[in-house]
């Protein structure tokens, strides 16, 4: 058996995070969700020998899973070229490197470390089940006595069901179903998709679901809010440690985990769970609350806030600033003073802009999703929901109530 790991996707609906990575990198805590993924599928089967089939930004894709494969592991990069969905991956995968039995993983799946008890109990051709309470936006399953007798990709919402099983993105197959690949049409949007093969597996009653352990453990990370909440359920389960350094006069309060090279500084509070990577800067008189992810080099300065956040590596708040359930790209620099709004006015869920359409998050909380190498002048506003875009500026004084794109350029006041 062979492992199959889908990296190819460009994450379209996750910008502007992933307008300078690709998303099977984006981090959940101190680890990419594509070096998860693929710890985990070698953890349950035992198999050395692992493809990657990438396509989007690719040299970051090999460099990053090169490393995190481990060793003694034969790891094959097979681009896909054009992307033409789930099943042409597959299939290009084999093509390369040998027909076998595969398992196929997406790399942008967050799955609970319970996921790998329940991998190594998948016998092909089975797929891995989750439960959610949004079953409109993913592959509806049905089951009955272990077997799949239906499966619907993405039904319409008024009559999806309140709660349902769906597919999440293990599969495990037989040579002969890869095979069967080949003879799938392809899909409204001229893809040709895995859980075709799937429905037609389970019409002839040959598929087997095998269901998460803790079934609501999981989390699609399609949107930017979803890496969020994907942080979040994995810092639940954060065991502290202390390498960094930690100042006499620093309180550090519930889970913390401070990496070497990591520096605490004077009369600053960080409050767990919360993760603060290697070589990072926090303080003097800096508040980490609860649910923030820091990463390597970043910095958090003076009198700065952060609260349930993400800041990717070398992101800087460091003066008099307020980031609330938001995302900061990596070398990001935020002018002091500048606060990022996570509460509408009226109280009501944030929307977001995804793809053009505007999105009801669902949350009451959410702040800026902001792009690696922007930057905000002093005193500036974000308000909630907003995106800026990579390598986009916003002058001082703005008050950020749209969309900045890629190398935007906001300004306000007349100037």
């Amino acid at each position: 058996m062979k492992i199959v790991l889908l990296a190819a996707g460009q994450g379209e609906r996750l910008r502007p995070i992933t307008e300078t990575r690709p998303k099977p990198l984006l981090p959940v805590v101190d680890e990419p969700v594509g070096c998860r993924q693929l710890r985990m599928a070698l953890e349950a089967t035992g198999a050395r020998e692992v493809v990657v089939v990438y396509s989007y930004l690719g040299d970051q894709v090999k460099k990053v899973l090169s490393g995190c494969a481990g060793g003694g592991v034969e790891l094959h990069f097979v681009s896909q070229g054009d992307p033409l969905g789930t099943g042409h991956a597959v299939l290009k995968a084999v093509e390369a490197t040998g027909l076998d039995d595969v398992l196929v993983v997406y790399s942008d799946v967050y799955l609970a470390s319970s996921a790998v008890e329940a991998v190594r109990s998948m016998k092909p051709p089975s797929i891995l089940v989750g439960v959610t309470r949004t079953p409109w936006e993913y592959g509806v399953v049905k089951v009955e006595d272990g077997l799949v007798v239906g499966l619907e990709e993405k039904p319409p919402r008024e009559r999806a069901p309140e709660k349902a099983h769906v597919f999440i993105g293990v599969a495990m197959l037989r040579a002969e179903d890869v095979e069967g690949l080949r003879s799938i049409k392809p899909s409204p949007r001229g893809e040709y998709e895995l859980t075709d093969l799937l429905a037609s597996l389970a019409s002839r009653g040959e598929l087997a679901a095998v269901e998460l352990p803790e079934p609501e453990a999981w989390r699609d990370i399609g949107r930017p809010w979803d890496l969020l909440i994907a942080n979040r359920m994995e810092l639940d389960k954060l065991e502290p440690r202390v390498r960094g350094e930690v100042h006499p006069t620093a309180v550090i309060e519930g889970p913390v985990v401070v990496e070497e090279g990591a520096t605490i500084g004077p009369h600053t509070v960080v409050e767990g769970p919360a993760y603060i990577g290697p070589g990072a800067l926090v303080g003097p008189n800096a508040h980490i609350r609860p649910y923030t992810v820091i990463h390597g080099k970043a910095k958090v300065g003076f009198a700065s806030e952060v609260k349930a956040s993400i800041l990717l590596e070398d992101a800087r708040a460091p003066h008099l600033n307020y980031v609330g359930d938001s995302i900061v790209g990596e070398h990001v620099n935020l002018g002091a003073g500048t606060i990022t709004a996570n509460v509408r006015f009226d109280r009501k869920s944030v929307k977001m802009t995804v793809k053009g359409i505007r999105v009801d998050t669902g949350l009451r909380k959410l702040g800026a999703v902001i792009g690696g190498y922007a930057q905000t002048g002093i005193n500036v506003s974000i308000m909630p929901g907003v995106k800026i875009g990579s390598y986009a500026l916003v002058y001082p004084g703005c008050v950020v109530d749209r969309d900045v794109p890629r190398g935007g350029v906001f300004k306000c006041g007349g100037r």
